[in-house]
């Protein structure tokens, strides 16, 4: 039965994940080898574990596709509750870098649970939607409690803290209770209700400084070129000097110089740009496009409701991620910690969206009985 129904599975999108894997090791390898090998290390090295990552991150997506998706709607709770120990976890005694304490330290691996707390709430957020129908969603008890299940590993979050990763959750949440038949004038509501906590957050001094400097550095990044918009500049000036067609692969002079930090992770797709141009930037789009139409057909052809919230939830969350990541480095969007699915450097998103699309993969398959 197990390879009766791998002969059902999504090759259009397995073959444009493996395509960006592939692009993101190789753009990655090359803004990190000139730098590692000045600092007399293997110029390798960062590729080598990326492809770590990727290798078990293809097994992850392996095992999750021979599982019945159904199945996860009754761990949900469980995968919920182990989640928010972790984060809890990360707040005692988490690594802290770049004035964030999100990681926690397995030996020498870290791994970021917020990213956890992604797949944590589709699924969370799947299984009870789909158990409310579209009219028990017309009352705010049904609708708070849903998003009372965001909130609570979002103020953790908050805690370490990582707005970018709030963000996503809150996407997630109001794509997938639109789907699950939620009012707009309801979604409006608690949309600006959620704005007016932020606006007061602002003032009171809850948002930390840094964060309203990427803020404003978005809005005016003249304004500090040297500081806050460092970043943003001279992303914009990678991605034009590419042009057309790019200087070349590995000849990039803002990768190799280190212009922009930490380039293989939030900013992978500069690379593309200055050394592929416009064409590199297209191919890559392209493909982006491919998961988020794979990603979004597998949620309007799922058989039930709850695989259908899953899909669409993991729709979400690839798209948040792609909008805000190449947004950013466009100086379309405010800098956060949004990596660019299956390109950017990191293991644990790398798992996280490996291990979603093999629940796309699961929902897809079994959309129909196999006949014997």
């Amino acid at each position: 039965m197990q390879i009766r129904l791998l002969t059902r599975i999504d090759f259009v999108l397995l073959v444009a994940v493996l395509l960006l894997c592939a692009y993101g090791a190789l753009m990655i390898y090359s803004c990190t080898q000139a730098q590692l090998a000045m600092a007399d290390k293997p110029p390798a090295s960062k590729v080598m574990l990326q492809l770590i990552w990727t290798g078990l991150g293809l097994v992850v997506m392996g095992l999750i596709i021979m599982v019945d998706y159904n199945r996860l709607a009754s761990l949900s709770l469980l995968f919920y509750g182990l989640v928010l120990g972790l984060l809890l976890l990360v707040l005692a005694i988490g690594q802290t870098a770049h004035g964030s304490a999100r990681w926690l330290a397995i030996g020498s691996i870290t791994v970021q649970p917020g990213e956890l707390s992604k797949i944590a709430i589709i699924i969370m957020l799947g299984a009870y939607l789909s158990s409310h129908s579209s009219r028990q969603l017309e009352t705010f008890h049904t609708l708070a409690w849903s998003l009372g299940y965001v909130m609570v590993p979002a103020a953790l979050i908050f805690l370490q803290p990582d707005l970018g990763t709030i963000v996503v959750l809150v996407f997630i949440w109001f794509f997938i209770t639109f789907l699950a038949g939620a009012k707009l004038t309801q979604l409006g509501a608690i949309a600006f209700a959620l704005i007016m906590l932020f606006a007061t957050a602002w003032s009171a001094g809850v948002i930390r400084p840094y964060h309203k400097e990427r803020l404003t550095a978005f809005l005016n990044p003249d304004e500090d070129p040297q500081g806050a918009g460092w970043q943003i500049r001279q992303s914009l000036i990678a991605i034009g000097s590419g042009h057309l067609l790019g200087k070349g692969l590995f000849q990039g002079t803002q990768s190799r110089l280190a212009f922009i930090p930490h380039q293989e992770k939030d900013f992978v797709f500069t690379v593309v740009g200055e050394e592929w141009g416009f064409a590199g930037c297209l191919a890559l789009l392209g493909l982006l496009s491919v998961l988020m139409w794979r990603s979004l057909a597998i949620c309007w052809e799922a058989k039930d409701r709850f695989g259908r919230l899953v899909a669409g939830g993991i729709a979400a969350m690839f798209l948040i991620h792609i909008t805000a990541n190449v947004g950013m480095t466009l100086g379309l969007a405010p800098v956060k910690g949004m990596t660019l699915p299956f390109m950017s450097y990191g293991g644990s998103s790398m798992i996280v969206n490996c291990l979603a699309v093999g629940i796309l993969q699961s929902i897809y398959m079994r959309k129909r009985k196999i006949a014997f």
